[in-house]
């Protein structure tokens, strides 16, 4: 009985051994790049500032039509910048 124990907490030993070790050698992989989200939490899609790469739902965002294109903006501080740099 005795044998059987200690049997099974050898088992149980190696197996926490390979589990830590594969983590660790999952971790140095390097992961793919997070894509960006689509939706909000709320199901609202969301919108990236050319600024500052900030996104922000549609609905909160600053637009302008800048040389023919509908821009999203996080703050008026930011379109004001991109028009800025536009001249």
């Amino acid at each position: 009985m005795i044998r059987l124990l200690l049997l099974a907490i050898f088992c149980f030993l190696l197996y926490a051994i390979w589990t830590a070790l594969r983590s660790i050698v999952g971790s140095n992989r390097q992961n793919p790049p997070e894509e960006r989200p689509e939706k909000s939490a709320s199901g609202e899609e969301m919108v990236q500032d050319p600024v500052c790469g900030t996104y922000v739902p549609a609905s909160d965002a600053v637009c302008a039509r800048i040389g023919g294109k509908r821009l999203h903006f996080c703050s008026e501080e930011c379109r004001d910048a991109y028009r800025a740099g536009q001249r």
